[in-house]
């Protein structure tokens, strides 16, 4: 832990998983409304005596350092803590929200506080500690900035000075606080620089999702726990919790023990962020027991099995000895992750096709013909034991023509690099059969063209030869005889476009800045996009809503046949002959090849990040596909994948393809995986007892423990006994002015030696519950899935890292 971050991104300074945890994370310079003044003397000599010249000469600049005042854009808000909407067991958790920019906490100043103390604050409120709003579910109510500043005598508003790029007609959100209940859920002026903290965290293990790539957080926590019903209530006896960022600016008189309130009945606060959830004994909505039932079968009457992980249609048959062969056939193309799907045949006869999409449960093999189909019929199987379509690969061709057809920009950029790749086609052509060009021999330095070809000769003893005196004719002159036509040109053309010869200087045209690199950039990203499966429809992924049930987690492979089928249909539109069909096929390897290192590139780009290899290229991809309150509970879930050796696999993507349903690629096949709590959003709060664990604050030395390393399993502090004293049980807001002494001198107690001035970020880290994981390996430790390629592993049975285990490093950092 520090003061404040270095100026460096935290992706690039810590492992993934790590945190960094700082007090604050200081602006050059806080918002408001600045005048730089300039003032020249001109003198008529070097003495101070010298008399003055006109003047003196002044300049005067104005300017504001902008930041948000009144209202803060939704994007700024990476986490809520507990989930929006969420249901669950959170009376013992302090609620949090994460911002993605790392300074906006401490951007503006209050009055009567040094740069370190907040102007944000975070309340927990139920409705009835608010006044008005009833029509939102948050009970805010809109309003402008001439409406909130507006007098009013029965509300106490803020001393607020509205900065020069704020119009008086803006919108915000504002809420009403009782004046009897403001002093019992508001932090008072000395207890807010405890209440936020920076945070770096490297985002290479998350979704791409407004995230300031920076990897630099700022966190505002709440000093008030959820109201809950008392223990031994039902768990339909739910309280309803209510939270919001406000601003505390031109409210500093109010942030003490016994404020003013004027005569007034109740005080206005700027809301900036709100949302609600509701606290219960049930704990549903706890990290735990959703990731534990991604686990069990679709009914939860059991713990699935490392088959009933796989994407894959459940079957109603069995492949085993005895069962008809009919059936057993049906149970083979399930498993192999085939749906059958309705098909009517050229004939108008109706039948059936078997379909499996891109994600497969088994490593397909590669099918030679693909590459080189130019229609989807070309790509339709039959089998005519059992009289069956199947359909994959030709769905595969037509969608990826579907989609680039749908793209016109795609289409004028192929089209466009077509044009150019023909025309370099012709040149190399005519210069091949020219008689008016030196032959080239092998000799890369021989002119390309006739202009080249004349300066060559401007360069050589053409000037001195045309000065010399010239000799008489020996004979009679007569012109060189035309070379014969050929007897089949475009026979001639296509033996040249399928030589070795031509292919080389093609291939090396794709790669120059002066031949067709330009015209091919655009046309690559696009298809790398497409290799990534990010215009796929998801019906094309998964065809049957049974293959990925609610609250579930499917591994699966890509079918590299179905990839090159698909890249083969965007890239077969334009062409209109066979010459065009050819040329395409001189190119198509080297395009496919810069397309799949695109691909394997694209997400370092999207993270504007350094590539890891940039020479890399597709491998085995694999993934998986999760359906679960997970991905909108955690929208930043931290999914982290490892090779046998215990390197990160490559993520290619992560996305969320809707509010519940995250799709991960990976370059290569793990060894293990793991679903954690991102380390930006865990939780902070007390256990079950009110209790927290003490944990290291001195810097890894001689025996000492690491830093974030718990002291010892019985060495804890009693949080819950500095409480303010409120008369209302269910209102129990933290003493910061009795607990941080308290927690210093245990900690002091327990290190053994002093630790020094307790900050927010220390504050932080005694608070924090650990991010939970549940993690898949495959048996025995062996890849998974198997080499044989029967399935990704059951989850271990222990999967998960408990509070004091060793699975997530601590917060590191120098402590300052």
């Amino acid at each position: 832990m520090s003061p404040s971050p270095q100026h460096h991104p935290a992706r690039d300074t810590l492992p993934v998983g790590d945190i960094e945890l700082h007090d604050h994370y200081l602006p050059a310079l806080p918002a408001g409304d600045y005048r730089i003044e300039a003032t020249h003397t001109l003198r008529t000599g070097q003495d101070e005596g010298a008399g003055i010249v006109g003047g003196p000469f002044r300049a005067v600049q104005r300017f504001t350092v902008r930041a948000p005042q009144v209202a803060v854009d939704s994007a700024a808000v990476l986490a809520r803590q507990p989930p929006d909407s969420a249901e669950g067991r959170f009376a013992e958790v302090l609620p949090h929200v994460v911002l993605g920019d790392p300074l906006l906490p401490w951007e503006r100043p209050l009055h009567g506080t040094d740069r370190t103390t907040p102007w944000l604050a975070l309340l927990v409120l139920t409705d009835d500690q608010l006044s008005g709003g009833t029509t939102a579910p948050t009970r805010t109510e809109s309003t402008t900035v001439d409406g909130l500043l507006a007098a009013d005598p029965a509300v106490l508003k803020p001393a607020l000075s509205p900065e020069a790029d704020l119009g008086r007609d803006d919108p915000c959100e504002v809420i009403r606080v009782p004046a009897a209940v403001f002093p019992h859920v508001v932090p008072r002026l000395d207890e807010l620089r405890y209440l936020a903290h920076c945070r770096g965290a490297n985002t290479g293990d998350r979704p791409v999702l407004g995230i300031e790539e920076d990897g630099l957080f700022s966190v505002v926590v709440a000093h008030r726990f959820p109201a809950a019903g008392p223990p031994g209530s039902p768990p339909e006896a739910r309280t309803k919790n209510i939270v919001h960022l406000v601003s505390l600016e031109g409210h500093e008189p109010l942030l003490r023990a016994d404020p003013d309130f004027q005569g007034r009945t109740s005080v206005a606060l700027l809301s900036l962020c709100s949302w609600t959830f509701w606290a219960h004994p049930d704990a549903g909505g706890h990290f735990r027991v959703l990731a534990e039932g991604l686990t069990r079968t679709p009914d939860r009457s059991r713990a699935a099995d490392r088959e009933e992980m796989w994407l894959r249609l459940p079957s109603p048959y069995q492949d085993t000895d005895g069962t008809p062969d009919a059936r057993r056939q049906v149970a083979r193309r399930i498993g192999d992750g085939y749906v059958p799907l309705p098909y009517r045949i050229r004939s108008g006869e109706r039948t059936f096709g078997w379909y499996r999409g891109p994600l497969t449960p088994v490593p397909p093999v590669t099918v030679d013909r693909v590459r080189t189909a130019t229609a989807a019929d070309a790509l339709l199987g039959y089998d005519p034991a059992w009289g069956s379509f199947d359909v994959s690969l030709a769905t595969a061709f037509e969608t990826g023509r579907a989609l680039a057809l749908a793209d016109s920009a795609y289409v004028q950029q192929l089209i466009a690099f077509k044009r150019a790749a023909h025309d370099l086609a012709d040149t190399l052509y005519h210069r091949a059969t020219s008689s008016h060009l030196p032959p080239r021999d092998g000799d890369e330095d021989q002119p390309r063209t006739a202009r080249g070809a004349f300066s060559a000769l401007l360069d050589g003893p053409l000037l001195t030869t045309l000065g010399a005196t010239p000799s008489r004719p020996v004979g009679a002159w007569s012109p060189p005889a035309p070379a014969p036509a050929p007897s089949d040109p475009s026979q001639d053309l296509d033996t040249f476009l399928r030589s070795d010869a031509a292919r080389t200087a093609v291939t090396r045209a794709l790669d120059e800045d002066d031949g067709l690199k330009g015209q091919l950039a655009p046309v690559v990203d696009w298809l790398a996009r497409l290799l990534l499966l990010q215009p796929v429809p998801f019906t094309q992924l998964v065809p049957d809503a049974r293959m990925l049930p609610p609250e579930s987690l499917r591994f699966f492979h890509t079918d590299p046949n179905w990839l090159d089928a698909l890249v083969g249909g965007a890239l077969g539109i334009g062409a209109q002959s066979s010459r065009d069909t050819l040329q395409d096929a001189v190119v198509a390897d080297v395009v496919r090849t810069k397309a799949a290192g695109a691909a394997a590139r694209h997400r370092d780009e999207q993270r504007d990040a350094p590539p890891g290899d940039p020479d890399g290229t597709l491998g085995a991809v694999s993934g998986l596909l999760l359906r679960s309150a997970l991905v909108s509970g955690w929208p930043h879930l931290a999914v982290r994948a490892v090779d046998p050796a215990g390197r990160p696999l490559p993520v290619l993507r992560m996305e969320h393809l809707s509010p519940t349903v995250l799709l991960c690629l990976f370059n290569g096949v793990p060894a293990t995986l793991e679903l954690a709590e991102p380390q930006d959003g865990f939780c902070f709060g007390v256990e079950d007892d009110g209790l927290v664990p003490l944990r290291s604050l001195l810097p890894d030395t001689g025996p000492r423990l690491p830093l974030g390393e718990q002291l010892g399993a019985d060495v804890t502090f009693p949080v819950l006994d500095h409480l303010r004293p409120t008369g209302d049980p269910a209102v129990r807001v933290l003493d910061l002015g009795s607990l941080v002494p308290a927690l210093s001198a245990a900690l002091d107690a327990a290190h053994g030696t002093p630790v020094g001035p307790l900050g927010p970020a220390d504050l932080a880290l005694q608070l924090v519950k650990v991010p939970e994981a549940i993690r898949f390996d495959g048996p025995d430790g062996d890849r998974f899935p198997a080499p044989e390629g029967d399935g990704f592993p059951a989850p271990e049975g222990d999967g998960f890292a408990a509070p004091d285990g060793d699975r997530f490093p601590a917060p590191e950092g120098g402590r300052g």
